[in-house]
């Protein structure tokens, strides 16, 4: 097996297990409502919420990592998944406690930042390689449209666990698709 699709199968195996692990780890309460937010299940189960955060930023990060390297010469998802790690350090180092007000502030800066630059980059992903072809430009538009619907939806029903995963999931759909993907190879004489 060559190094790439090893680096690809990695990918894929550690995004199924990370939403594997999402959607197990989400019944310790209710998605839909606001007791049922990633960050409140934390406050019960703080190694369990821990283990998320590492299987989730490992398996966008790698699964990004890939895609740009496979279809973009850019590095600017280095500075970028480097903010969205310190986010997600913040998120598990810091609890979602309103009565230790420093913590909750940390914490919750830290779930924007991971959740806002992680999908900034895979949205700039997608928006660097429109004009490639439909493909692209349709993973740009479903990507902000993802980005803007969890945005409203944050707004209005506050944060659960559904609106916390529904972009993940959608992250670890998008890239393992581009990254399975073969280019086609136009042979000329």
């Amino acid at each position: 097996m060559a190094g790439d699709e090893m680096k690809n199968v990695i990918s894929y195996v550690l995004s199924a297990v990370a939403t594997v692990y999402t959607l197990w780890y989400m019944h310790f309460a209710p998605p839909h409502k606001n007791s049922g937010a990633l960050s409140k299940i934390g406050l019960e189960h703080p190694v369990l919420f821990t283990v998320w955060g590492v299987l989730t930023f490992c398996a966008l990060a790698f699964a990004t990592v890939i895609a740009y390297k496979k279809y973009l010469s850019t590095k600017v998802y280095i500075p970028l998944l480097t903010l969205s790690g310190i986010g997600m350090f913040l998120t598990l180092t810091n609890d979602f406690d309103f009565d230790n007000k420093a913590e909750y502030y940390l914490h919750c800066a830290g779930s924007l930042t991971f959740s806002a630059i992680t999908g900034i980059t895979i949205f700039l992903l997608f928006l660097l390689n429109y004009k490639k072809n439909s493909l692209f430009k349709a993973f740009t538009y479903i990507t902000a449209g993802v980005l803007i619907i969890d945005f409203i939806c944050l707004l209005i029903f506050k944060e659960t666990g559904l609106i916390e995963a529904l972009p993940i999931f959608a992250g670890y759909i998008l890239l393992a698709t581009v990254n399975l993907r073969r280019e086609k190879i136009e042979l000329t004489r």
